[in-house]
């Protein structure tokens, strides 16, 4: 008779005891090696991939994708290959796979009111550590919050209803639902970037400013040191180019560098760019620490390593925190598109969008000449940035890179 093994979900560290089962890359009756992933769980620390601790046929998932696993409770099931038994072993190493869950925001209660210690009862309130810690520090009982979540799972957005509801969406309107329609599931990174981009739209007043860069001897520019990087098998894109324009830009106009926290400004002294990248989980935005402090060159060998990074799994959570400003660049999706209405990283005050550089009709001494242009769609925080704020920064964005030689 077959051998039955219960896998239980570890103890990944930090203090996490629930994670969201995102993807399960195998199914019941799908046979598996020692050590090879079987479930992608998301924490509030990271998303990790659990590799099986022995060979066998998976006999049994617990939980559906977007339930949420709970520490030392079954996982799935494994039947084990004849002549394997289970004996007590060390805990499987997590290989991490990609996002963090975002910080929690700043508390909205009032600073006057001490953060209670844990209530009677609080701990049969399902809710992540994250959420627990954030119910605290804005001096909230957490047992006295209706959770919104899977199974009533208390979330951050939550908390922040209970201290200042939002208005309440109209229930009684059905969603169009048709003979032949299939329903997924938004979980996993997809669903964190359907929280952040709702609540940044709701929380940030957004205009959009364009702006046409000439960017011919930033062609020329780049073109020299992708030679250069090719003898050393180094791809040189135009990202590491924007980086540096972008954060020379910071310098002349450090509020674009800042965060809105209730009605203070704070201004960062340190320019960590988020880079909006695309992943088979969802959109990423790994952060490239420091900008301000990197040379051209050491800009283009840290944007290489950090991409790689993102295109094998292998992003730290560090990496994916303390943004301060985020470009995106939709011109590596294709030939088409000129313009987008990029929306805001909350708590960010600003978000480059930029397209390809493409030949386009230019004005020059009274004649249409063809040039390389790159188009700049930026989105700016209305209640910090004016419009002729706007439009000196993107100027001085769009001077630098038809005048690249400050970034050298």
């Amino acid at each position: 008779m077959a051998k039955i093994h219960t896998v239980t979900l570890p103890d990944i560290g930090e203090g996490v005891i629930e994670g969201e089962v995102v993807e399960w890359l195998k199914d019941v009756q799908d046979t598996v090696l020692q050590d090879e992933p079987v479930v992608i769980v998301m924490t509030d620390k990271a998303t990790v991939e659990l590799p099986s601790p022995y060979p066998g046929k998976i006999a049994k998932h617990y939980y559906k994708p977007g339930e949420i696993s709970i520490k030392g409770k079954p996982l799935y099931d494994i039947e084990l290959l004849e002549g394997h038994t289970a004996v007590p072993a060390p805990q499987s190493r997590l290989k991490e796979s990609s996002l963090p869950k975002p910080c929690p925001l700043p508390p909205l209660a009032p600073s006057h009111m001490s953060a209670p210690a844990l209530a009677p009862g609080s701990s049969n309130i399902l809710a992540l550590p994250s959420t627990r810690k954030l119910a605290q520090e804005m001096g909230i009982d957490i047992c006295q919050v209706q959770g919104m979540g899977k199974a009533g799972r208390v979330r951050p957005e939550d908390l922040r209803q209970y201290v200042r509801p939002w208005p309440k969406e109209n229930l009684d309107t059905p969603v169009l639902r048709l003979e032949g329609d299939k329903e997924l599931p938004i979980i996993g990174i997809k669903n964190l970037m359907y929280q952040k981009m709702v609540e940044s739209k709701r929380k940030i007043p957004h205009f959009s400013y364009f702006e046409k860069a000439e960017a011919t001897r930033l062609v020329r520019l780049r073109q020299k040191f992708k030679e250069e990087g090719a003898k050393k098998n180094i791809q040189v894109t135009y990202m590491p180019f924007l980086l540096k324009a972008l954060s020379l830009t910071l310098n002349k106009f450090p509020q674009f560098n800042s965060s809105v926290d209730q009605h203070k400004l704070i201004i960062h002294q340190h320019h960590h760019i988020g880079i909006a990248m695309a992943s088979p989980l969802g959109l990423i935005v790994p952060v490239l620490k420091n900008v301000q402090a990197l040379s051209l060159i050491d800009l283009i060998y840290a944007y290489e390593e950090l991409k790689n990074r993102a295109n094998t799994n292998k992003l730290q959570p560090s990496e994916m925190k303390e943004g301060t400003i985020t470009i995106s660049n939709f011109g590596v999706l294709g030939d088409g598109g000129l313009w987008a209405t990029p929306i805001i990283n909350y708590p960010e005050v600003a978000i480059l969008a930029v397209n390809r550089i493409q030949k386009q009709p230019w004005a020059c001494n009274n004649e249409v000449v063809l040039r390389d242009v790159l188009n700049l769609s930026w989105s700016f925080d209305h209640r910090i940035i004016d419009g002729d704020q706007a439009a000196a920064f993107s100027h001085y964005c769009a001077h630098l890179i038809k005048n690249p030689a400050p970034l050298l």
